[in-house]
């Protein structure tokens, strides 16, 4: 992996516990550098060196565990966001709970990890903080509405808040994976293995890009949001009406 930030400072993995967070904590582990391995429930055999309990929903938590480990550890070099919520399913039978702990996990809990680590202004080293996106944010998806919407509200508010937090040496980045196994078991137009997503969105989270999609199916269903809409609208519904038949479920890391 192509070293482009700084390689004496950590890397801090908000959602490290499974799924795409453990494979690319365990990518940056491997690669030297030191992680910080953040999550809600326990990591077991951690790849990497370091863990903290983490419940991003909780706005006096985040801030205690991220003032606690900045005073112990310093500031990192990049943070990647990669806590998440899904529920799939007919927003019909979703309940309100469910709806608020949805877009709190996956939105909310971003703001509030920014809001924090702006607080501890360094003004010699900055900090690269990753949005992780996803298609479903820039096209809406039946049965996983409330998923896209909170995934579009974390893309709107990373771009605006790009001004004022970079005066703060706060660097957002949005990096949005690939269709791949992640639990939910989402249908898409192209699947790839974590083998081959896990390697690329850690190089990608660590380089320079300010926002970048993962995989030429991500980049095609963006170009057809603009060029052919209806194709991607009814590609999306696919999606959506593959999960809904399923039934509901829930995800979360």
């Amino acid at each position: 992996m192509k070293k482009t930030i700084a390689p004496d400072r950590d890397v801090w993995i908000i959602g490290a516990s499974r799924g795409l967070g453990r494979e690319i904590a365990h990518q940056y582990a491997n690669a030297g550098r030191s992680v910080v391995g953040f999550a809600r429930s326990a990591i077991a055999d951690a790849p990497f060196g370091h863990v903290a309990a983490l419940d991003a929903s909780d706005d006096v938590a985040v801030d205690a565990t991220i003032d606690r480990t900045i005073r112990e550890r310093g500031t990192p070099a990049l943070v990647v966001y990669l806590a998440s919520q899904l529920y799939q399913g007919s927003i019909l039978t979703r309940v309100d709970a469910d709806l608020v702990r949805e877009v709190d996990v996956n939105y909310l809990g971003f703001v509030r990890v920014a809001r924090a680590l702006a607080r501890h202004k360094d003004a010699a080293h900055a900090t690269r903080l990753v949005a992780t996106a996803s298609t479903l944010g820039y096209i809406g998806t039946p049965s996983l509405d409330n998923f896209s919407a909170a995934k579009a509200a974390l893309i709107s508010f990373a771009r605006s808040a790009r001004s004022e937090l970079g005066a703060r040496g706060i660097e957002i980045a949005i990096v949005s994976p690939p269709h791949m196994e992640n639990g939910a078991d989402l249908i898409g137009p192209q699947r790839y293995p974590m083998s081959w997503a896990a390697p690329r969105f850690a190089r990608e989270a660590a380089g320079r890009r300010s926002e970048y999609l993962l995989g030429s199916s991500n980049r095609s269903m963006q170009a057809m949001t603009r060029y052919v809409p209806g194709l991607a609208r009814s590609i999306m519904q696919g999606i959506g009406a593959d999960a809904l038949e399923r039934g509901a479920s829930s995800t979360h890391a």
